[in-house]
């Protein structure tokens, strides 16, 4: 029986190139219920979702890993967000003239791919990916080819119900005799891998962790390390709704209780909504300890 949600890491014995695995459905479910998303962009949102996914489980950290697009075309932004404990959670705003799936592949053109790491203050790091070929796939490869200098592939499918992917990376190495050694690895892995798939394009969908590695790498001697549990988790919350309460202000938070009998705060992810009447709104502004956050995402 598959897996609902799950991210398997494994290596080649007898060969320089590590991989991982994800299949979301429950998740990737959740997510794309919590707005009225069209076709296209459940499609888009639950490719953003399985790299999040699988570039956390490349880079060992404490904090969440956000694919990012802002634009100014018909995209007007996609998050994607996974940390360290792989909880996923999901957003994508864009513009109703937008029909089709390539509409949006288009619409990258029109402003900034980014991959940003949060491990606290201190500790924080953003890449910009260059839009490359016409898919999130190919760029993907591509900033890891001229940013970080691992060569990658990058496989990726999203039907109505399941989101999953599959990553092939050669292991850093610092030699040069090594590193054509390993690009040569990776391409014939490569290969194997379209092959298969093309065999069977839902294998991606419709197989997980040993069943599927044993359909796409029948002979290679893999180690496969435990399954991890991928879940849906949005980091919303009171506490938070408050902080935003606060960066309105006092004069703002009265003008809008005026014309309400109370504030209410919807988190942009997973449309909770935290109501506040005045007496809680009196409470905040009268303990004001902690200083409230900046960002406006819950």
């Amino acid at each position: 029986m598959v897996k609902q949600d799950l991210l398997q890491r494994f290596i080649f014995d007898k060969a320089p190139v590590r991989g991982e695995f994800i299949r979301l459905e429950a998740s990737y479910q959740t997510i794309v219920k919590q707005h009225v998303y069209p076709k296209p962009i459940r499609q888009l949102l639950g490719e953003a979702l399985s790299v999040a996914g699988l570039l956390s489980a490349i880079i060992k950290f404490n904090g969440r890993l956000t694919v990012q697009f802002r634009g100014k075309g018909k995209l007007k932004m996609l998050l994607a967000q996974c940390d360290n404990q792989f909880n996923l959670r999901g957003l994508v705003k864009w513009d109703d003239a937008l029909s089709t799936y390539e509409d949006l592949m288009e619409s990258f053109n029109e402003g900034i791919l980014g991959i940003m790491l949060d491990a606290g203050l201190k500790n924080r790091y953003q890449g910009v990916v260059a839009w490359s070929g016409n898919s999130l796939t190919e760029s993907i490869e591509g900033y890891f080819r001229h940013s970080e200098q691992l060569a990658t592939k990058l496989w990726l499918n999203v039907n109505d119900k399941v989101a999953s992917g599959l990553l092939l990376q050669v292991v850093p190495a610092e030699k040069k005799a090594i590193e054509d050694e390993q690009n040569a690895a990776l391409t014939y892995l490569g290969q194997m891998t379209e092959l298969a798939l093309e065999r069977d394009p839902n294998l991606l969908i419709n197989a997980s962790g040993e069943d599927l590695l044993r359909k796409l790498y029948p002979d290679e001697e893999l180690r496969l390390f435990p399954s991890i549990p991928v879940a849906f988790k949005c980091t919303c919350s009171r506490k938070r709704s408050e902080d935003a309460i606060r960066l309105l202000g006092p004069d703002e938070a009265e003008e809008e209780l005026k014309n309400k009998n109370s504030l209410v705060v919807t988190c942009d992810f997973c449309n909770e909504e935290y109501v506040f009447d005045r007496n809680d709104v009196e409470k905040i502004f009268s303990s004001q300890d902690e200083p409230p956050s900046t960002t406006h995402l819950h």
